[in-house]
């Protein structure tokens, strides 16, 4: 049936429009459906496109130079802790053979942690243990120079007891082939194998000399972590015990970190060694550039670079690695100090012995120690010579007298 419009002042165009409703014309409902879904296609890709603008807007004016961008990588590298540490073979190794470079302090120090000698060890001690989580203590620089000298001098041995090894074996047979002395050759041979046995010794020492410098940089301490008192619940242990973690390099490089954990007080320092040398930004450096941490029932010691990063500084270290209360660690003298003491008391002593014995002193006091040495010696083969009586042969001597 045919529909005509009325007389009106309705357009034929507008009955062509997309889902357009008019009381004389109807659209297919096929078409109705189409134009709907294209409809909510059209405002989600609008709606997509919306969003991309703003992203990219944010961006924008979140958009900083590329040099600034630069400094704040770099920073961020050198606060400990933030950057992720490598195995493979190139972080082990300078990029360049300009080796001063890799002395140079590269690490700043850690946002939050007390400033180094500013404050009472007591006051540091605290508030390290009263943190909940774990902290990091202490990192070391690149180990670089550590690695190039460790296998530098384990070729060298490794070498040199190849090379000792080769020359006394030839020597030994060439001995046993000349026969200098006449011997037979059942005593040929005894003696060949004398010598090698010998010869094999001698260089086995540098060979293993050699792969004990291969094992060093496995006990180069990375970083080392406080971990206080605290389950993983958040509640605090019952018998209160805190621990230490830390990572070493693997022994074989692109392996996994080994990561170690020990309560706290069975890593030692050595008893005469002092971590805190006053020395430095963190109170640490010394001329010996590392100090040992032993644990205990162990011969084989870990080593700690003294260029890092510690929190707070070397005392607390001198505390944590070491049975000595707070007090005693706290008035200790520095490294500086106690050789500076042994240093002033050997020149008093050498002044007192110029002014006794004049010209000459030091000839006169060495003669005046072999004397004293040598009557020592007499004293004591004079003792053993005396023959010695027990106490129930005295007793016996005794009563015969009186009887």
């Amino acid at each position: 049936m045919l529909l005509f419009r009325p007389l009106v002042g309705i357009r034929m165009n507008s009955l062509t429009v997309k889902g357009a409703y008019n009381s004389l014309v109807l659209p297919n409902p096929a078409y109705r459906k189409f134009s709907v879904t294209s409809y909510y296609l059209n405002k989600n890709l609008i709606d997509s496109r919306n969003h991309e603008k703003e992203v990219v807007s944010q961006h924008a004016r979140q958009e900083i130079p590329a040099e600034i961008f630069e400094k704040k990588q770099v920073i961020s590298r050198r606060i400990p802790g933030e950057t992720p540490q490598e195995n493979d073979l190139k972080s082990r190794f300078p990029a360049s053979l300009h080796f001063e470079k890799e002395a140079v302090p590269t690490l700043l120090p850690r946002p939050g942690v007390p400033a180094p000698n500013k404050y009472p060890l007591a006051r540091l001690y605290d508030a390290l243990t009263k943190k909940t989580e774990p902290e990091l203590i202490y990192e070391a620089e690149p180990h670089k120079l550590y690695f190039v000298f460790c296998y530098a001098f384990a070729l060298l041995f490794m070498i040199y007891g190849l090379n000792a090894f080769h020359i006394g074996s030839g020597l030994a047979w060439d001995m046993y082939e000349n026969n200098d002395l006449k011997l037979a050759e059942t005593q040929k041979k005894i003696q060949l194998v004398m010598h090698l046995g010998i010869v094999t010794v001698l260089s086995a020492m540098p060979f293993l000399a050699g792969i004990a410098f291969l094992f060093v940089p496995s006990r180069l301490v990375r970083r080392i972590w406080y971990l206080p008192p605290v389950s993983s619940t958040g509640k605090m242990r019952p018998d209160g015990q805190a621990f230490v973690k830390f990572t070493t390099h693997p022994l074989l490089p692109n392996r996994p970190t080994p990561v170690y954990t020990f309560p706290l007080g069975e890593l030692q320092k050595s008893i005469t060694a002092k971590i805190y040398s006053g020395k430095g930004f963190y109170g640490t450096n010394d001329s010996s550039f590392f100090f040992f941490l032993k644990e205990k029932g162990k011969r084989i010691p870990f080593v700690v670079d003294r260029k890092g990063f510690f929190w707070g500084d070397g005392r607390v270290f001198d505390l944590l690695f070491s049975d000595d209360p707070i007090e005693k660690v706290e008035n200790a003298k520095k490294i500086d100090d106690i050789y500076g003491d042994m240093i002033r008391e050997r020149k008093h002593k050498e002044h007192e012995l110029k002014k006794e014995l004049g010209f000459g002193w030091r000839t006169k006091a060495s003669a005046k120690l072999m004397k004293e040495d040598i009557q020592k010696l007499r004293q004591l083969v004079s003792n053993k010579n005396v023959p010695t009586v027990k106490n129930e042969e005295k007793e016996d001597t005794q009563i015969n007298k009186k009887s």
